[in-house]
């Protein structure tokens, strides 16, 4: 396990099971995993991770980042029904040019 002391605060999404990643500030700046978070500590700017084989030894010419799991941080609508209702406060005439809504079949 590693762990990385930062002088600024973390941001607040951050959490364990989130992947870190590493981008150089210059030269190659494709992002490298550097592995998987397994603590945070807000109140001291601490991220505890666990390197994956070849992780790129930290500098301060890197710029850290991290994604979300997707099984687990899964958003959108879910059930089997949705309503939408659109209002126009305005005292003026106004149009509904697109709209659109993201969805998935969950059951047959």
């Amino acid at each position: 396990m590693a762990n990385i002391n930062l002088n600024y605060d973390l941001n607040v999404s951050i959490q364990k099971g989130d992947t870190l990643y590493a981008s150089k500030l210059t030269g190659d700046t494709k992002p490298k995993i550097l592995g998987s978070v397994d603590g945070v500590n807000h109140g001291s700017n601490v991220v505890n991770y666990t390197p994956v084989a070849g992780a790129p030894s930290l500098t301060s010419n890197h710029y850290l980042m991290f994604a979300k799991n997707k099984l687990v941080n899964y958003s959108g609508i879910t059930g089997y029904y949705a309503e939408t209702e659109y209002r126009n406060y305005s005292t003026l005439p106004a149009e509904i040019f697109a709209t659109a809504v993201d969805y998935s079949e969950s059951s047959k």
